[in-house]
């Protein structure tokens, strides 16, 4: 395999802590893991622009109005072995919906085990 040399270590390393704290404390919190650690950025996709006075309201949308849920991700930080990116149609946030499904892919992928909190959260045990 061939590393990737890309301008200053220490922007690469700021980006990648930013990214791990997504999924520590962020956006993508729900999807934290005991056994490894997981650097992710999630994200939404508009299905249609809205016009200048138009409010998103997605309570009163139809399902395929909803916004794309985006999210990306690498682990284990420290020594990465999988990469993913998740596109959820219509999912809403990329938190609540497509980080879930990256976490349960890297979970088989590394050997983790994915367990759902009382919240609907997952965690790692």
């Amino acid at each position: 395999s061939h590393a990737i040399e890309l301008g200053d270590k220490q922007q690469w390393d700021q980006i990648i802590n930013a990214m791990a704290k997504v999924v520590e404390s962020g956006t993508a919190r729900r999807i934290r893991s005991t056994q490894y650690r997981i650097a992710g950025k999630t994200g939404t996709s508009q299905v249609f622009s809205l016009g200048q006075n138009q409010r998103y309201n997605a309570a009163t949308l139809p399902k395929h109005l909803k916004d794309h849920a985006l999210f990306v991700a690498f682990a284990p930080v420290e020594d990465p072995r999988i990469a993913i990116a998740v596109i959820v149609e219509n999912g809403g946030g990329g938190g609540a919906t497509a980080a879930p499904v990256a976490r349960r892919s890297m979970d088989a992928y590394l050997g983790g085990a994915t367990v759902l909190t009382d919240d609907g959260g997952e965690r790692g045990d």
